[in-house]
């Protein structure tokens, strides 16, 4: 998606220091990023801290933001890095392997399997931050393959309170996902 032409002037104008372009943009996107962040923190307040770190990166970078073909995948990359950053620091959360060898056809193909990586990352992330019984559950049903009869049976709980984290598992990625997508 490219910019608009609204948003091309107002990148242009950041970029020669125009402090009121800044500000357009702040309004624009702040709710945006504010909103994604807050998918993948408890506190509204991190979210809020991390998407101002987003706009200061903005400006430390307005420079060159006269190259930038769509802003809202550049502030999205940005919101990224400072989440995984943030995360990194505060919960060190289990990288996920990148020695695996692609063969690439096309940038389109290479930007799919960016965004795989990174869905699959930010699902990691998310099951991570689960209460620990929904997350040990979640994942002796979907990485174990248990079934809801097994689970329970392991965990001396009944099927029905399986069920119930499950679905709230459930949930918690399907909010993920939705703010993810709300930026392609």
């Amino acid at each position: 998606m490219q910019n608009t032409d609204t948003e091309r002037i107002l990148l242009t104008n950041l970029s020669h220091g125009d402090a009121k372009a800044f500000e357009s943009l702040f309004m624009l996107y702040f709710p945006k990023l504010k909103l994604f962040l807050s998918g993948f923190l408890d506190s509204e307040a991190e979210a809020e801290d991390l998407a101002q770190d987003v706009f200061v990166k903005l400006w430390q970078n307005r420079l060159s933001l006269a190259e930038v073909e769509n802003l809202n995948a550049y502030l999205y990359r940005i919101a990224k890095n400072t989440l995984y950053t943030y995360l990194d620091r505060s919960y060190s959360p289990n990288t996920i392997p990148m020695e695996e060898s692609f063969h690439i056809a096309s940038v389109e193909e290479l930007e799919e399997i960016v965004f795989a990586k990174e869905l699959e990352e930010l699902i990691e992330v998310t099951i991570e931050k689960m209460p620990p019984k929904r997350k040990a559950i979640f994942c002796m049903s979907r990485k174990q393959g248990l079934s809801n009869d097994e689970i329970a049976f392991q965990l001396n709980i009944s099927k029905r309170t399986v069920e119930t984290h499950i679905s709230a598992a459930l949930t918690d990625l399907r909010k993920v996902i939705s703010v993810l997508m709300l930026f392609f």
